[in-house]
């Protein structure tokens, strides 16, 4: 069962341990992801989700790039995460908001109702309601 044992979350230091091709919310490069403040975390063939450390929190794609600094403790911007099974995407999340340890854990997510729903089923609270995207803040 998944949320039986822990999983194997590792953060990503290679290329070739994640398909960024899979993203279906961003087309940014694997360079973008891991520079200045921003990582990808992964359960290996299960989930992935890129975050960002940012100083104050975007409402779009050019902010959290203007707003990330690899030493701010701030901020930890979840702006995509997909899973390959069903319960996986919860999964991650929850384990590296046991993990980070900056003050605010907020989304930059696109301003679907698929995102919308996911993010409130699992806990966050809608923070901002922006003309192309949500934050949604979760909680330790």
């Amino acid at each position: 069962m998944l949320h039986q044992t822990k999983s194997k979350l590792n953060k990503v230091t290679n290329q070739t341990q994640v398909q960024i091709k899979d993203d279906p919310v961003r087309d940014v490069s694997y360079k973008f992801r891991t520079s200045q403040g921003r990582c990808i975390y992964t359960i290996p063939n299960k989930a992935v989700v890129c975050t960002a450390n940012t100083f104050k929190c975007p409402i779009d794609m050019q902010q959290l790039e203007i707003y990330s600094q690899p030493d701010t403790k701030e901020f930890t911007i979840f702006y995509t995460v997909w899973s390959y099974e069903k319960g996986y995407g919860r999964l991650i999340l929850n384990e590296l908001l046991q993990l980070l340890q900056t003050k605010r854990y907020v989304t930059l997510s696109p301003k679907t109702e698929m995102a919308k729903n996911f993010h409130l089923r699992n806990g966050a609270k809608l923070l901002a309601d922006n003309k192309t995207s949500y934050n949604f803040e979760y909680f330790k």
